[in-house]
């Protein structure tokens, strides 16, 4: 219904309430027929279907039509609409098509009345004048009621009118999430662990195995993680997202944990991006995606990647749907450390790529099992010595961010030794090809409880005895496997309340089985060259807040002794 047609029928319906009835019974009906259609009025103006204006000035002429004498037009006519009546003729006449005629009006029985709604007809001597109401019969009001009342709810619909919290259709494109952990941690130290000598810790190639200042006092903080993001539908084929978290951020930062520690001396916590990507699907079974990605691989466990680590990149994935069987292959191209090159430097940017394939096979109902393969080679990843005292020609070479574990080498070893300094560049000794096999069965047991195993196993495949010796003078012994299992029972999902999990597993991970700046940062507080267990719990004692403890229990493999124990209590709230 437009605009002018609801304009329209506003006069008519005003024109006929504004008339002066005859009866007691006429005069409550058309009382409440006006103090409806005022009220409607004002709805349409409330709701911009008609301006303020607009509105009084129908109303003006409504009444003024309603005081004309016999044989002027009942209401100004609007052209095209309802209620709208040739120069000089009857608004009565005015009606649906279908409906009774008016008395009085052209066609209709019964005796003529004067053409104008209110006219005034004299009466006998003596008696007050006849006053004549034009007759809207029952049928007509009803069909304006409801034409009215369908556009007006069309319109309401559409613009979400009266929706407490309403908001415009384009918010509902994005959908948010988060979480917020407060962590209390205790990290100790056996006794038998190397002193807290630096001059010992900083000996070569013991170096790799340490890059940590304490190895023997207890350590008692308060940590924190807030994360807070967005995934956008942008359109059929296309999608975003973004997420906001803690942690350190910026060139030499830690991307193994977004943990925040407290005890800053109230100063803010620095907050970064840790996933802003785009995807475009053009076919059900084939996405690429390109941005930072979160860790696009199947990773049941933390060996090669820890929690918190978001990989940056480009992603072409394919996963087809074979009967019981869903099959994933993924292939992506990462940049490590982008370097400029110049006059003094010949070190070159530090790539990644990753190829994984894996299956995800519903065996039974309530019993599923996930395999996966895959090879992560590290292109240019490995230091390279400087060639004389005064060179800076390979100084990029350097790692500018380790955990521990992995073996190293000074990168600016002859001039330290021969001027004397102490301006070490630590590179990484051996190159890095990991291939690795990963694992997990999920069986439903005991009505919603979940008995789920996980397994990851990886080997160094870039590990060359020789060409590490060529190119460091270093003569090591390979350490290039790493195992890690899971057994966890309980709920998968802390929706709803009481809902728990327990789990214990155990991890053996040798110095060079995979890069130490991106494994778990819990586990021997980070790292590489570490076996150990690990146990924990976690349960809801409310919808999506938890409570958590966890247990490490590690020492180191190779080298000097470094024995660390990590206990943690969460507090987690998630939407």
């Amino acid at each position: 219904m437009t605009k002018r047609r609801i304009q329209g029928l506003v006069c008519l319906l005003l024109a006929a309430a504004s008339a002066s009835p005859a009866m007691a019974d006429d005069l409550d009906e058309v009382r409440k027929l006006r103090d409806t259609t005022i009220a409607l009025v004002n709805a349409l103006v409330d709701q911009g279907v008609l301006s303020r204006e607009k509105a009084d000035e129908l109303i003006r002429k409504a009444e003024e039509a309603g005081k004309k004498p016999a044989g002027a037009p009942a209401v100004a006519a609007v052209p095209g609409s309802a209620g709208a009546t040739a120069s000089g003729g009857s608004a009565a006449a005015a009606t649906a098509p279908g409906t009774p005629p008016v008395a009085g009006a052209p066609g209709s029985t019964g005796a003529a009345a004067p053409a104008a709604s209110g006219a005034t007809v004299p009466g006998k001597p003596g008696e007050p004048p006849v006053i004549r109401v034009p007759y809207v019969p029952e049928a007509v009001k009803q069909q304006i009621r409801d034409e009215v009342k369908a556009d007006v709810l069309a319109q309401a619909k559409q613009e979400r009118w009266g929706e407490p919290g309403a908001l415009p259709q384009w918010v509902d494109r994005f959908t948010f999430s988060g979480d917020i952990r407060l962590r209390g941690q205790g990290d100790r130290f056996p006794t038998d662990n190397q002193s807290n000598a630096l001059p010992q810790l900083f000996q070569l190639p013991d170096f790799g195995a340490y890059n940590i200042n304490n190895t023997q006092d207890p350590r008692n903080r308060l940590r924190l993680r807030v994360r807070f993001g967005t995934d956008v539908h942008i359109a059929d084929s296309v999608d975003a997202g973004f997420r906001l978290t803690t942690g350190s951020v910026g060139s030499g930062g830690d991307p193994s944990t977004e943990n925040e520690n407290l005890g800053n001396y109230n100063t803010r916590a620095t907050v970064g991006f840790d996933r802003a990507f785009i995807s475009y699907r053009p076919l059900s079974w084939l996405y690429f995606t390109g941005g930072r990605l979160g860790n696009p691989f199947f990773s049941p466990t933390t060996l090669v990647w820890g929690d918190d680590l978001s990989l940056q990149g480009v992603v072409l994935g394919v996963k087809p749907q074979l009967g019981p069987v869903r099959m994933f292959a993924t292939a992506g191209a990462f940049p490590i450390q982008d370097i400029e090159p110049n006059p003094f430097n010949s070190a070159r940017s530090k790539w990644l790529y990753g190829y994984q394939t894996s299956a995800i096979w519903q065996v039974t109902s309530n019993f599923n099992a996930t395999l996966g393969a895959a090879f992560y080679d590290y292109r240019h990843i490995q230091g390279i010595p400087n060639p004389d005292p005064f060179s800076t020609q390979y100084s990029s070479t350097a790692a500018p961010f380790r955990q521990k574990g992995n073996s190293v080498f000074d990168i600016n070893a002859q001039a330290n030794t021969q001027a004397g300094t102490q301006n070490y560049l630590i590179g990484l000794a051996s190159r890095f090809r990991e291939a690795n096999a990963s694992l997990s069965l999920d069986l439903t047991a005991f009505a919603t409880k979940h008995v789920v195993f996980s397994a990851d196993w990886v080997r160094n495949y870039g590990f060359d005895r020789q060409e590490i010796f060529d190119r460091t003078n270093l003569n090591l012994d390979p350490q290039t496997i790493g195992t890690q299992e899971r057994l966890a029972f309980g709920d998968v999902a802390y929706d709803r309340r009481n809902a728990w999990q327990v789990y214990v597993g155990y991890r053996h991970v040798e110095r060079d089985a995979v890069v130490d700046a991106f494994t778990d940062a819990d586990f021997h507080l980070g790292g590489t060259n570490a076996t150990g267990y690990f146990l924990g719990g976690r349960y809801a004692f409310m919808p999506n807040s938890t409570l958590g403890v966890r247990w490490f229990s590690a020492k180191q493999i190779d080298g000097l002794p470094l024995a660390i124990d990590v206990l943690q209590l969460d507090l987690i709230a998630s939407f």
